[in-house]
């Protein structure tokens, strides 16, 4: 594994699709700046549910944009995995992820899975979207 970026909460809010402020904590992953609302992933860690990881449209305040990819907790339950839609896979720990919740720590470090040998060449994180393969973006 590679680190990739990292997750960071400072209790910064976004507004939803209907206008109502949503605090977010933020990834930061090769350059790519998204988020998880804070009660979503509370959920995710309590329920053993599944969640969204969102984009962020800016227009004169920031809102909460399209899916960029899921998360959901390991199956030994000490990890929070990170799929996006451009097939990059993340993970991080349950453990330092707690310190950033609960404001103990200010950034818990993103790790990067390789895929074995089945990508012949280097993914280009700097064009990729994390918008999908329908999105207008990748046409």
């Amino acid at each position: 594994m590679k680190r990739a970026g990292y997750l960071c909460r400072d209790g910064h809010e976004v507004l939803d699709g209907e206008g109502v402020p949503r605090e977010v904590v933020f990834l930061f992953i090769h350059g790519a700046r998204l988020c998880i609302p804070v009660e979503e992933l509370t959920g995710v860690i309590g329920r053993g549910t599944t969640g969204s990881v969102r984009r962020i449209k800016q227009n004169w305040m920031e809102y909460l944009g399209s899916e960029a990819g899921s998360i959901s907790l390991s199956r030994s339950g000490k990890a929070l995995n990170i799929l996006l839609v451009n097939g990059d896979r993340f993970t991080l720990s349950l453990d330092s992820l707690q310190d950033v919740l609960s404001y103990r720590e200010r950034a818990a470090p993103i790790m990067e899975f390789h895929a074995g040998s089945g990508k012949r060449y280097p993914p280009n994180h700097l064009l990729t979207d994390f918008a999908g393969p329908l999105s207008p973006c990748t046409a």
